[in-house]
Order: C-alpha cells, then structure tokens, then sequence
C-alpha cells in the first residue's frame, strides 16, 4: 500500500470505537484465554527488495513492495500477492518519479522450510519481470489492492479492492470490493460478479481474509482503513462467486443475503487481517493490525467468540510495520510464520512467532 505509515493514532483509535459503540454497533463479547504466543515476534529475513535473500530486483523486476498475502494454490505451492510494486525504467523520470509503480504482482513459493527464510521459485509473467496482475483504471481508482486469497473450485481467487483516495495514516477511501478468479495458477486475472460497492452493508466487507473450513468459505470483513471491527460472512465453496448466496453472522445467527445485519466478531481497530486453522493450539487463530502493533487471537469456531487478543509484535519493533499475512504452512508447528510489511524502505519480511499450548 503505497502510503506513509506513521504511528497509529490512539486517539483516532479510541474515537473510531467509541463512535461505533455510539451508532449501536454490539460487538461479541471477547473471552479470556491464556496467552497462545510464549514471546513476541521477531524477524527472520527480508524477502523483498535489494539486499534480501530473493533476488526480487533481478528475478522479478521488484525493487519495494508490500502486502504479501499467502494461499495454498492446491498443487504444492504458495502463491503471494503483493501491493503496489516499485520498479526502475526510466520513463517514470520524466513524470517526476524514481520509480515505476504497478499495482500488484504475484510470486510463486515451495519453500517448506522457514526457518531461514521464504525464497520464492518463479513469478507470474514473463521471464525477469512480475507483471502487473489488475490494471486500474485511474480515472476512477488510483490503484487495486489484494487483501485475501484462496484456492476453491479448481480456481484460485483473491479478494481485492479499489482504492479511490489514500487518506491520513491508516485511513483510506475505497470504490468496492470484489473477487477476481483465475484458471491458470495465477498468470491472469478475470472479475467475477462479486462486486461490493463501498456503502450500506458492503461498507463492512471492502478488506478481507478468507478461510475455508470443509465445503465452506469464510470471509472476514473489515471496513477501508484499519479502524473498523471485523464482520463475518460464510457460503458454500461451489456458490463463492454469489454473493446473493451468502450467509452473514448476525448476534449469533446467520441471515442469508444482507450484509448490513452483520455484527462484528472482533472488535475496532483492526486492519490488515489473516485467519487460519492451527492443529499445534487445535484453535482458529487471526493476526491483526491493529493500533498497538499486531494482535493474535484465537477461537474454537470460525464465528467466535473470539479471544481478547494478546499483542504479539510492537508497533515500534520493528518500527512502521503492518499487515501480517499468516503462512499457511506454518500452523501445525510451534512456531508460526508470518509475512509483515514495513513502511520505512518498504520491502516485506518473514516473521516468527513461538506458540504455546494452554
């Protein structure tokens, strides 16, 4: 995400919550857990950028990025997804930029062993170049994000959305969001008719994180920016692409088909989140980022109630970071990895977090 990241504001924080608690907004009540995490994240290596244990610049034509969002494509592989793309041409001079900027990129991985690091094995578009995944269209948006992906009907989805305007830190204004589907393990992209407008219910689903439990899909949604509470949505795996098919968690039940009756199931601020089943704690588990830094919480059930959260990693160590993208190799283990961007130098890493059973 192309944007400064400063230090998050408590007081906008604070507001964000309380206004939400104001307008009515019941968030289920979080229980208390013992602490999942026996000590604070820590990086293990930079993965993008000059100097990093990828040769992004030479391999891949990435000189910065961010995001990093991970899925299992099916097929032995973990395809990334990254955010807006820094890279060197030239051209872009002659518009009063260093760099070239394309919107999103994805880099390929089978790498099982973490400990060192992730190194990524190929890139989708042509030989010593990521190309750009999803052209926006600048009249109407400044650039297309993903936030989520998933591998489900033999297809491979990311859930995405249009950025109209990039705001103070942590805040930004979206058109939509929706699901874009391809056939080909990533190459190219196509939209499909799951399109949800920034307004009425929608406004709870533009971010998301995907999760998919049997035959059915879970879609975590937050509002644009990292101040809102998170909101849940469920479908069968064969229906993702109707959105008319979707169930939506409502004080504990699932309506069918109306977004706007979704009550949250963990609390504002949360930005950037990723969810997955880890069989080491036999719980859910999320990371978040929220305003002191990032948070893991668990569950027993994909609807909550969701744990307290307990704070992981600082919001000032290391300095400027955001979004943890959980790998999903790394859920059966005591140890959990993660990526994590960070704003100053704008590169991504792969984090570790020790777990502990209760």
């Amino acid at each position: 995400m192309r944007r400064s990241f400063a230090r998050f504001r408590t007081a906008l924080a604070v507001a964000a919550t309380t206004a939400a608690l104001t307008a009515g907004v019941v968030v289920q009540a979080p229980v208390a857990a013992a602490p999942a995490a026996s000590g604070m994240g820590s990086i293990v290596a930079r993965l993008t950028g000059p100097g990093a244990i990828n040769d992004t610049v030479g391999r891949h034509d990435i000189i910065g990025t961010d995001l990093g969002v991970m899925w299992d494509n099916g097929r032995g592989e973990i395809l990334t997804a990254f955010g807006d793309t820094q890279s060197f041409n030239g051209w872009s001079l002659l518009y009063g930029q260093l760099f070239y900027w394309r919107s999103n990129v994805l880099l390929r991985s089978t790498d099982r062993n973490l400990a060192d690091g992730m190194t990524f094995t190929g890139h989708a578009g042509p030989p010593g170049h990521a190309k750009r995944l999803l052209k926006p269209n600048l009249r109407r948006e400044v650039t297309i994000i993903p936030t989520a992906g998933i591998a489900a009907n033999g297809k491979q989805y990311m859930s995405v959305m249009s950025v109209k305007h990039w705001g103070n830190p942590s805040s930004w204004i979206t058109n939509w969001s929706g699901l874009v589907a391809s056939t080909d393990n990533g190459a190219n992209w196509h939209s499909v008719n799951a399109f949800r407008p920034n307004g009425g219910g929608n406004k709870k689903f533009q971010m998301s994180a995907l999760l998919k439990v049997g035959d059915t899909v879970y879609t975590y949604g937050t509002p644009d920016g990292r101040y809102g509470a998170v909101y849940l949505a469920r479908v069968p795996e064969h229906a993702i692409e109707n959105l008319g098919a979707y169930e939506y968690f409502s004080y504990g039940r699932w309506v069918r088909n109306d977004p706007g009756a979704a009550t949250p199931v963990m609390p504002a601020p949360t930005g950037e989140l990723s969810v997955a089943w880890n069989s080491y704690l036999g719980k859910f588990i999320s990371l978040s980022t929220t305003g002191e830094g990032v948070k893991l919480r668990t569950a027993d059930n994909p609807a909550g109630p969701w744990s307290r959260g307990q704070l992981v990693v600082s919001k000032n160590d290391p300095y400027s970071g955001y979004a943890p993208y959980i790998h999903p190799w790394s859920t059966s283990g005591p140890m959990l990895y993660f990526t994590y961007s960070i704003s100053y130098g704008y590169q991504v890493y792969l984090m570790r977090l020790p777990l502990q059973r209760s």
